[in-house]
């Protein structure tokens, strides 16, 4: 709590950048990459608005005012990856332990146990917040 939001990452309500998380609320946080983030931004939003027949985002009340609902979409795709390219299985493991090579952490993979220390005092604290 208290912490600023990066550069970059939200307008305020006027579209003017902000690190204020407070003022970020009342606007919108910004798409992640540059360009390609928004076009990914823009993918997703033609299948879950366009798609499932959704409002549009520009076109949606607010979530937090007034009695309209936002009329937010879903669409979920189901997709059987070996109709497709038959050796989907083999190739994605094979480029999954590739990049677990250079370091990438592949979702789902359990990292081998590393342990932290911790001075007394949080470990006290944190022993106290999780007592009954």
């Amino acid at each position: 709590m208290g912490e600023s939001l990066p550069p970059g990452w939200a307008v305020d309500a006027e579209g003017l950048p902000t690190t204020d998380p407070t003022a970020a609320m009342r606007g919108a946080l910004l798409a992640f990459g540059g360009a390609r983030g928004a076009n990914i931004a823009l993918m997703v939003e033609v299948m879950a608005a366009g798609l499932a027949g959704a409002n549009w985002a520009l076109d949606a009340p607010s979530f937090t005012q007034g009695d309209r609902s936002p009329g937010a979409g879903l669409l979920v795709i189901a997709i059987a990856p070996a109709l497709l390219a038959p050796d989907f299985s083999r190739r994605l493991r094979l480029q999954l332990e590739r990049l677990a090579k250079l370091g990438v952490h592949i979702p789902g993979r359990r990292v081998a146990a590393t342990e932290i220390e911790l001075p007394d005092a949080l470990a006290t604290e944190i022993e106290r917040a999780g007592a009954p």
